[in-house]
């Protein structure tokens, strides 16, 4: 089994543009029917999955071409 082996300022880059975006998102009622207002809660939630959930991505997609040569 291979590890991905990115830098955490990588993980951490990644995720406050994700955050910011959908943070600027919310703001400006793209994806809520109040403009103006933010859900902090949510975007907690994202600030805290994300990084775990992009790794998990890195993770298989190493192991998965790795095998594949």
């Amino acid at each position: 089994m291979r590890f991905p082996n990115p830098p955490l300022s990588e993980y951490a880059l990644n995720t406050a543009v994700v955050v910011l975006t959908l943070g600027v998102l919310q703001y400006t009622g793209w994806l809520s029917e109040d403009p103006g207002g933010l859900d902090p809660a949510f975007l907690a939630v994202v600030a805290v999955t994300f990084p775990a959930f992009s790794y998990f991505i890195a993770l298989a997609g190493a192991n998965v071409w790795s095998d594949a040569g």
